[in-house]
């Protein structure tokens, strides 16, 4: 079995720009951070990253459908979810050394930022992505590791399960359904539930409902 990276990302509006922030790729990202052991759930290691990362206390909504990440030869498997912003205060600051940027809803489609985020910001069907990693970056954080997880796919309809493998290298969640289940199951309407954390399998445990 293949394993992943996890990073949870959050989609937050405020008067119509997104918050965004630009990355030692000078990417455009989404705010949010790798998963990592000692988490209670996803919605807190997101709540968490945006306290971290700007400042801004957010109430995290609901989930936007997973995607895969390829950074050089790491994957990642993106998990989004939209959130309210609870608190902004007037100076924002990256403690990850990024810079954070208010874009309006208008000018995401022209700025250099992979698509599978601008798909998450649209709440459309994400694409793969794929970006260089960075020459130089030398931010080190005392005895962190970074965590992989297996990835498991769960696809029920009516109520059925019709599906459960664990997902291979270099497969979004929704291509390997596709491949699996047949070209009408790619393009669903599909919503998610990433969360299902078992530690001690080190498994994130995707499930997916098939809206017909």
């Amino acid at each position: 079995m293949d394993r992943f990276g996890v990073s949870i990302k959050g989609v937050l509006e405020v008067d119509g720009k997104y918050l965004l922030r630009k990355n030692e790729r000078c990417e455009y990202e989404l705010l949010g951070g790798r998963l990592e052991k000692d988490d209670f759930s996803a919605e807190a290691r997101l709540v968490t990253e945006f306290d971290e990362e700007s400042g801004i206390k957010v109430e995290v909504l609901e989930a936007r459908e997973p995607w895969l990440y390829e950074i050089g030869v790491k994957n990642i498997i993106i998990i989004p979810y939209s959130c309210r912003a609870l608190e902004v205060p007037d100076i924002l600051v990256d403690e990850d050394g990024g810079s954070l940027h208010w874009i309006d809803k208008n000018e995401i489609e022209n700025i250099f930022m992979p698509w599978g985020y601008k798909d998450t910001i649209w709440n459309q069907v994400p694409h793969k992505s794929y970006s260089i990693p960075a020459k130089f970056f030398f931010k080190i954080i005392p005895g962190y590791v970074e965590r992989e997880y297996f990835i498991e796919v769960c696809v029920t309809r009516n109520d059925k399960v019709i599906l459960r493998k664990f997902l291979p290298h270099f497969y979004s969640p929704r291509d390997f359904i596709g491949i699996k289940l047949g070209e009408e199951y790619k393009d669903a309407v599909m919503v998610s539930t990433p969360v299902g954390i078992d530690y001690k399998r080190d498994t994130i445990v995707l499930n997916y409902t098939i809206l017909s």
